[in-house]
Parts: structure tokens; sequence; C-alpha cells
């Protein structure tokens, strides 16, 4: 017997579309306007279903490490900072830090830095914010 399975639609696509753009797009819940990431097909908060909206693009530094290994599209680039950023509307998002690991401290203002090549084809890059 088969059994077909219905798969959502790319549920990652805006976020992806988005930097492609320069922003960065986050889901909402519709019902309490909760922001989650990484994107779902559902929300995490009730049943009232999602939106699509533009991210402030800042945050703070919620925990930091100085990454030694890394995909190959990377490799002259380590050791490189990367950085769980708490972002203003309440997620937090794993993210390479466009500056000096010795530069950064955990509860530090961070921004979406749109002029490294990464933040528009890949994920957000983070720099200090000014």
């Amino acid at each position: 017997m088969s059994t077909t399975i219905d798969l959502p639609p790319d549920v990652g696509a805006p976020f992806f579309e988005g930097l492609r753009d320069g922003c960065l797009m986050l889901q909402f819940d519709r019902g309490n306007g909760r922001a989650q990431f990484y994107p779902r097909p559902q929300s995490l908060w009730s049943e009232s279903g999602t939106e699509w909206r533009e991210a402030s693009g800042r945050g703070t530094i919620f925990a930091l490490t100085l990454s030694r290994v890394g995909p190959p599209h990377l490799s002259d680039a380590v050791p490189y900072p990367m950085a769980l950023v708490r972002l203003a509307e309440g997620p937090r998002m794993l993210a390479r830090i466009h500056a000096r690991y010795d530069d950064l401290a955990i509860g530090q203002a961070v921004e979406v830095d749109w002029s490294h090549p990464d933040s528009r084809r890949a994920f957000p890059v983070f720099k200090p914010a000014r």
C-alpha cells in the first residue's frame, strides 16, 4: 500500500527572498504578534497562523564562540566569531559576526551587515551596531 504525504511549500522561502532584497524577514504569530525563528509551517504560540514581516535586523549577542572549522567556502575566514544573537523581536539566531573576536562581548548590540556578500546570499552576517 502506497501512502502519499502532502509536504508544505518551502516555508523558508520568504526568509531567503528577503535576504536577496536586503531585508531580514521573520514569521510572526497572527494572534499574539510574537516572532519565531527558524521558519516553521505553523506558529509556536497558537493556532492563529503566521505572517511574514520585516524585522529590524538588530539584536544583542547572547552567547559567543570562535569557530575554528567551517564549510569550504569559509576556509579563508577560519577562525571566525559566531554568536547566538537575540533579535530585537525576541527569537535567537546563530550567525557569523563580521568583527574581531576580541572586540565582541556578550550583551553587545549588533546589526545585520548588509554590505557583507553572504548576508544577501546564504545567511545574515552581523556586525557591531553603530
